[in-house]
């Protein structure tokens, strides 16, 4: 439910975003993922606040400074991203650094199978996703000022090691999580281009309008990197099963006249609007996606369970990862 603004709040509101006037309610919007997200009712419009939670300590967690800088570095692109009207760094007035941009029309759809949409609507969301991913990837980091927008060195095994010791730490691994893991570190390639990547670019991050991608929302995880990652994991829901409480996923489900191209259709229109040639070892970035969803997830469902994961969970994750090893053509490793 809608609450008021305070009064010290709005005036901050009012004197830093021009034509913003009170009162100001305010209400959490659904999505926001890890980073608070909410809606502000205005007097004179509708406005969206993003916000570090509040208490993070880790310098390196719910980066919202990173999501300012990529955000205004591509306004003005051929990046549709809201403008940032507002960054206030200073965590006492909200309780944590915040960023204020405009509402911006459309709905994010966490299920890959768009049922709001008809046919058309789907292939057209589809197409213009990949295309978007294109236009990012062919982007110069240096012509917009993200020259050291990230860490230095091969971005794929970084994140690997990185998400590796995520879920070592975590407590008990499936046993196809761990064998994924491990081949991976044998196999996947080093970085052989470097783009700017979006880092969870999926539809539950973009906002549709009648089939049109208005918006490209959640930067946290953007950085410098390897475009073929960026292109696997937004591919991740042909891979994952309809079903799987994780992230839902297409795989199982019939595609026959639901107008959704065929992932080998994106796969080719991507590398026609870039002129990238796809990998030799393009079925290793797939399984990579895989393993870093279910990675992620296992760190997730580790803070959050009372005591060890769930059962049914811990199966989840392995369905993830026997998934990633499928695509490189192994078989799940023989349950004990």
């Amino acid at each position: 439910m809608p609450q008021p603004l305070g009064g010290t709040m709005t005036a901050l509101l009012e004197n830093g975003v021009p034509g913003l006037c009170g009162p100001v309610s305010i209400s959490p919007l659904a999505g926001g993922r890890s980073n608070p997200t909410f809606l502000l009712d205005a007097a004179n419009g509708r406005y969206v606040l993003r916000s570090r939670p509040v208490g993070v300590t880790f310098p390196w967690a719910h980066r919202i400074d990173r999501e300012v800088r990529i955000l205004t570095a591509l306004e003005g692109s051929d990046i549709p991203v809201p403008p940032v009207l507002l960054h206030v760094d200073d965590p006492s007035h909200f309780g944590a650094p915040f960023y204020l941009m405009p509402l911006i029309d459309g709905a994010a759809e966490e299920d890959p199978a768009l049922p709001a949409l008809s046919p058309g609507q789907r292939a057209s969301a589809y197409e213009q996703a990949i295309d978007i991913l294109a236009r990012l990837h062919r982007l110069s980091p240096g012509a917009i000022g993200l020259a050291g927008f990230g860490s230095s060195g091969d971005y794929n095994h970084r994140q690997l090691m990185r998400w590796s010791e995520q879920v070592a730490a975590d407590g008990i691994v499936p046993p196809a999580l761990l064998e994924l893991g491990s081949l991976l570190s044998r196999i996947l390639p080093s970085q052989s281009r470097t783009s700017i990547v979006h880092g969870d670019y999926r539809f539950g991050n973009l906002l549709l309008a009648d089939g049109r991608v208005t918006a490209v929302l959640d930067w946290e995880l953007s950085t410098l990197g390897d475009p073929f990652a960026d292109l696997a994991y937004f591919l991740l829901a042909f891979e994952l099963p309809h079903d799987n409480p994780i992230l839902p996923g297409l795989a199982g489900r019939s595609r026959s006249g639901s107008g959704i191209p065929a992932p080998t259709a994106l796969v080719e229109r991507y590398c026609r609007a870039t002129g990238f040639a796809l990998p030799a070892a393009w079925q290793a970035y797939r399984a990579f996606a895989l393993y870093r969803t279910a990675a992620i997830a296992h760190g997730v469902l580790h803070r959050n369970a009372t005591g060890a994961i769930a059962p049914a969970m811990l199966r989840q994750l392995d369905v993830i990862a026997e998934a990633g090893l499928a695509c490189l053509g192994l078989a799940p490793p023989a349950k004990g």
